[in-house]
């Protein structure tokens, strides 16, 4: 199964205080194609640095950047274009541009499911899973 996987489960993941954090390690991982972006990429770095946890930030980019596991999904002008689409339409009810982005390359790809605990997932017409 391929499934996405969005900055609100890499964070819980992370970060032991985030209220999701037991939902997300218990989420299963084996077996899955798990795909991404490197927008999701940054946005996460960018809020664990936020946060004040850059060596986290860090540690996290590190290992990413050479996981077999997952497939970062660069966004291209056309997925570019197609994502600023979407944010015309969900943009309004809360989804971020990154959220849409993300949306784009589920759509590319065919990818039904994601690891996220943002509902504008599911708004969206994708299932979630936790």
């Amino acid at each position: 199964m391929r499934v996405f996987i969005d900055t609100s489960y890499f964070f819980a993941r992370l970060v032991k205080r985030d209220q999701w954090h037991k939902k997300a390690k218990k989420a299963a991982t084996g077996r899955l194609a798990a795909v991404t972006s490197s927008l999701v990429i940054n946005e996460t770095i960018s809020l664990l640095q936020a946060k004040g946890m850059f060596s986290a930030a860090l540690t996290f980019l590190r290992g990413i950047r050479t996981s077999q596991d997952i497939r970062i999904i660069p966004v291209d002008p056309v997925l570019q274009a197609e994502a600023w689409d979407l944010f015309g339409r969900w943009g309004a009810s809360g989804a971020t541009a990154v959220d849409c982005a993300s949306f784009a390359i589920m759509r590319t790809l065919a990818i039904r499911k994601a690891f996220t605990f943002d509902q504008h997932f599911h708004a969206a017409g994708f299932e979630i899973l936790r």
